[in-house]
């Protein structure tokens, strides 16, 4: 079976999902939805051709390859095509960061997604020119990020020093879904005179 790198249409999205959501099911895996569909979900239009997963434990299914931040690759047959689906699981750095965003995943359409919270902080960490759009993206929707709640999310994990490194680079992504595009900008609001 082919991979086929068209653009993934609703219906074959959704009946991948189903797919996935049982094989978790019956094997007890926890499991939400990261990537482009997390973004359509939370009303992004970004296009995506594949389906972005993480998990905490890998599906007894035929992998079609390892994925260099951790996990494997899966094809899920559909009737339109097979869907590739990256079934991510960190080893690494980063991996209680994605464990407390799995455990606090929500349930949107009855889908397990990753809060806007946590998208917001696993596509900092991407650091793709597509996941900055997507920050900025989620920034920039009215009431649906707590920025707060990003910054205290970071410090209970790693700790006020990793808040301050990575402070800069949050600040720049909150100008950008807020229209400013310089940090003159922000110092005038904030009343500062230096930059």
């Amino acid at each position: 079976m082919t991979i086929n790198l068209d653009l993934l249409d609703e219906e074959s999205a959704t009946e991948a999902i189903k797919t996935v959501a049982e094989i978790a099911e019956q094997n007890a895996v926890e499991w939400a939805l990261v990537g482009g569909l997390a973004m359509a979900l939370y009303g992004s239009d970004r296009t995506t051709k594949d389906i972005d997963i993480i998990a905490d434990k890998l599906l007894p299914l035929e992998n079609q390859g390892l994925l260099r931040q951790g996990g494997e690759r899966y094809l899920i047959k559909t009737n339109r095509k097979a869907v590739a689906v990256d079934w991510i699981i960190r080893k690494d750095e980063f991996e209680n960061l994605f464990r407390q965003a799995l455990t606090e995943a929500v349930k949107i359409n009855d889908v397990p997604i990753l809060t806007a919270e946590w998208l917001v902080i696993l596509k900092f960490i991407a650091g793709r020119f597509k996941d900055q759009e997507d920050a900025v993206f989620l920034l920039s929707q009215k009431n649906l990020v707590n920025r707060q709640l990003i910054k205290e999310k970071i410090i209970n994990l790693y700790g006020k020093a990793a808040w301050g490194l990575a402070k800069h680079g949050y600040d720049r992504l909150f100008d950008l879904a807020d229209g400013r595009t310089s940090q003159e900008e922000r110092n005038e609001k904030d009343g500062y005179i230096d930059s």
